[in-house]
């Protein structure tokens, strides 16, 4: 039971002959210093504890992060070796990192997640409410890819919705190398068709005036017809696809908008849809 991500983090340390319940004994949820949660904005979360020694003395502080991985890749300045010993990390072999790391395991539809920690003498002075300041410096400790698997009856069920009229669209928050292959797999893109895949970042560059910063109807009936991905994508990206295709004057017709979210996230879009499937 649980987040899916989390479980399969779990079920990474159980093949290290690792148990999760005797660190959840050592650190129960109420001696927690800081947590700072998963969301859309961060695409990861840290929580900070304390550090003690044989005799439950406190010998100083340990912030754990984990998320997606070119960004909390991006706040280490240092990284474990596969010798244990720790050694600088460049602007320069983080991007190799990504390169060589993450864009494969991306490629081939995994979603990525960096693991990081930082600490904290006994007697610092850091104040934990300044999340800039205490997750950075990091040190990595490992990147890993985890597959959730498109079920067997979703290319099909996609196809059957298609054949009806139907365009299908994806919105996420993975990574766009991620989305694409989960997208190939599903049956929402194909390699011989010319269709767009966005991050919210180019989306939203896309779409909004560059003087005002606000959306332009304009400019967004450019981008969505021909859309089928959008990741690493927020709350606000979903709501303005949605909002964007039912107010756009292009069909003779109005578009008739459904939506489909397993997230509070979803629920600005679920709301502004027609159709709204909260699972």
């Amino acid at each position: 039971m649980g987040n899916k991500t989390d479980c399969a983090l779990l079920g990474f340390v159980g093949t290290l002959q690792d148990h999760y319940n005797y660190y959840r004994g050592k650190m129960p949820e109420e001696s927690f210093v800081k947590v700072f949660t998963f969301n859309s904005s961060r695409k990861s979360m840290s929580t900070v504890v304390p550090l003690t020694d044989e005799k439950d003395q406190l010998i100083g502080y340990r912030l754990h992060c984990k998320g997606a991985s070119e960004i909390v890749l991006s706040k280490c300045t240092s990284i474990i070796g596969s010798d244990g010993s720790m050694t600088s990390l460049s602007s320069e072999e983080r991007r190799t990192i990504v390169k060589t790391v993450v864009e494969p395991m991306a490629d081939n539809g995994l979603r990525t997640i960096c693991m990081a920690y930082k600490d904290f003498a006994k007697d610092t002075t850091q104040d934990w409410e300044d999340e800039l300041a205490v997750v950075s410096e990091l040190t990595c400790l490992g990147i890993v890819g985890i597959e959730d698997p498109v079920r067997p009856e979703v290319p099909d069920a996609i196809q059957s919705v298609q054949r009806a009229g139907v365009t299908v669209r994806m919105v996420t928050g993975d990574n766009v190398a991620t989305a694409r292959s989960i997208a190939i797999k599903c049956g929402i893109l194909n390699n011989n068709e010319e269709f767009l895949v966005l991050e919210g970042k180019q989306f939203n560059k896309k779409i909004r005036d560059k003087d005002t910063g606000k959306v332009n109807q304009a400019k967004l009936d450019e981008i969505w017809p021909k859309l089928r991905v959008l990741a690493r994508s927020s709350p606000e990206d979903k709501y303005i696809l949605v909002k964007g295709i039912i107010d756009s004057k292009l069909s003779k017709n109005r578009e008739i908008v459904a939506v489909t979210g397993d997230g509070t996230n979803d629920a600005p879009a679920l709301k502004m849809a027609d159709v709204g499937f909260a699972m």
